[in-house]
C-alpha cells in the first residue's frame, strides 16, 4: 500500500519559489521580534506596574484615583501652560476650568496593546 503513495509522490513535486532574498527575510522576521517584544512591554506595563499616575489631593486613595484616570479621559488647559508655576497654577497646564475655555483631553486606550500583538 505504500508502495503506491511512493509513486505518486514521484508525480506529485512541489516546487518551492523564493521570491525574496535573505535580507528581507531577515527584515520581516526583525519586524516581528520588536513588535512582539514592545507589545510584551506595553502589556506588562499596563496589567503589572502602574499603567497611569494621576496628580490628586491627598485625601483620595491613589489606587481610587488611577483607575478613574485609567477609564475616563482627562483634560489640560492650554491657556494654564503659560501661567507662573505656584502663584496663578499649581500644575503646569492644570487649573479650575471656565465653561467656554479650550480643554485638550488625554485619553488612555487600553486596546494599544493588543493592537500591537495582532499587528
Amino acid at each position: 500500500m505504500l508502495d503506491i503513495f511512493r509513486g505518486l509522490k514521484n508525480f506529485i513535486k512541489v516546487s518551492h519559489v523564493h521570491i525574496d532574498s535573505s535580507v528581507f527575510r531577515l527584515h520581516y522576521s526583525i519586524t516581528v521580534m520588536i513588535l512582539l517584544a514592545f507589545s510584551l512591554i506595553v502589556t506588562t506595563r499596563q496589567y503589572v506596574g502602574n499603567p497611569i499616575d494621576c496628580i490628586h489631593a491627598k485625601d483620595i486613595p491613589d489606587d481610587v484615583i488611577n483607575t478613574y484616570c485609567w477609564i475616563h479621559s482627562t483634560y489640560t488647559i492650554p491657556s494654564a501652560f503659560s501661567k507662573i508655576l505656584g502663584i496663578d497654577v499649581a500644575h503646569p497646564g492644570i487649573e479650575k476650568s471656565q465653561v467656554d475655555e479650550e480643554k485638550r483631553y488625554v485619553k488612555y486606550y487600553q486596546w494599544v496593546c493588543f493592537c500591537l500583538f495582532f499587528q
